[in-house]
C-alpha cells in the first residue's frame, strides 16, 4: 500500500507546475463572498488576449488560500470559492480565445486574508537559458 502512495505521489509531484521564470501580469481583486469579477478587469483580460503569443508559455491562475480559518467549514466554503474565482477568470479567457494554455494553482498554506486571483506569466524552459556542465573530459 505505501508503494502505491509513493508512485502517486511521484507522479503528482512531477505534474505541478514549476514556474520559474516569471513575470507578473495582473491582480483580479474580488468583492467578500463573490466570484465575480468587476468589469474593469474583463478590458485588462481582453489586452492580455491581444498581446499573448502563441507557444512562448504559460498563464499560470493563483489563488491563496488562508489556512487559519476558524472552522473546517469556513475552509471548504474558501476553498470552494478560490476555484469558482480561478475557474471565472479561465472561463473568460476561454471565451475570448486566449492563445496560451492556462494552469491554475490554488495554494492552500497561506496566512493572509486574500480576495486575489493572480496571473503570472510564465516563459517556458526551451526559452531559458542552458546551462551546461562540464564533464570530466573536457
Amino acid at each position: 500500500m505505501k508503494w502505491i502512495a509513493a508512485v502517486c505521489l511521484l507522479f503528482a509531484t512531477s505534474t505541478m507546475a514549476q514556474c520559474d521564470n516569471k513575470t507578473h501580469i495582473i491582480d483580479i481583486i474580488y468583492p467578500k463572498n463573490s466570484s465575480y469579477f468587476s468589469s474593469q478587469y474583463t478590458s485588462q483580460l481582453d489586452e492580455l488576449t491581444k498581446s499573448t503569443q502563441i507557444n512562448t508559455g504559460y498563464l499560470l491562475l493563483e489563488f491563496k488560500v488562508n489556512q487559519t480559518q476558524a472552522t473546517e467549514e469556513t475552509r471548504n466554503y474558501n476553498k470552494w470559492l478560490a476555484e469558482r474565482r480561478i475557474e471565472r477568470v479561465k472561463t473568460y479567457l476561454n471565451d475570448v480565445a486566449y492563445p496560451a494554455p492556462i494552469i491554475t494553482k490554488i495554494l492552500t498554506a497561506s496566512t493572509d486574508e486574500n480576495r486575489n486571483v493572480s496571473l503570472v506569466w510564465c516563459t517556458d524552459e526551451a526559452e531559458q537559458p542552458q546551462i551546461q556542465i562540464a564533464s570530466k573530459d573536457e
